[in-house]
């Protein structure tokens, strides 16, 4: 693999795919896989939804902060949830290590995928902003942030990572 960054982050809004196209990515590639939101649960013994209900927003992005600086990801493709992006400190930490991979997607896509499952997922900043208010928050965060942006309209997650392999 042609980088000098020691592992894959793919950044986007909830439901872009980051976790599917990851998992395929790093089979490809023979990298480790890292889905934040799984070990956020597995370490504190709850979702997101969860902590977002019990404790808030703020809460939920200081454990993504938390987690995220204590990674080593090496040879590993990085799935964390979409909020990441409201944490400079953890931003910085993936762009020195890792190459970020921003899954753009249009507005329109994201709320089909998401469907009604939004409201139950613990994505910060929902109940305050709605969707439409996060995509505009968010989307130039991911492009600051992001090596490189694959636009994901209507390309199965398979081509996605094919996509991003060959950029790699």
């Amino acid at each position: 693999m042609n980088m000098n960054k020691k592992g894959i982050t793919l950044i986007g809004m909830p439901g872009a795919g980051k976790s599917t196209v990851g998992k395929l990515l790093a089979k490809k590639i023979g990298y480790d896989f890292l889905d934040l939101d799984i070990l956020i649960k597995e370490k504190e013994g709850r979702g997101h939804a969860e902590i977002v209900k019990e404790k808030g927003d703020a809460e939920l992005m200081r454990l993504e902060e938390l987690h995220t600086l204590g990674l080593d990801l090496n040879k590993t493709v990085f799935s964390p949830g979409g909020s990441i992006v409201y944490s400079v400190a953890a931003m910085e930490k993936l762009r020195a290590e890792t190459k970020i991979i921003y899954l753009e997607l249009p507005l329109s896509e994201i709320k089909r995928r998401l469907g009604k499952s939004a409201n139950d997922r613990g994505i910060v900043g929902l109940a305050e902003k709605g969707l439409d208010g996060l995509y505009g928050e968010r989307a130039p965060l991911y492009e600051k942030f992001a090596h490189h942006t694959i636009n994901c309209r209507q390309i199965p997650s398979v081509e996605v990572a094919e996509k991003i392999n060959a950029f790699l």
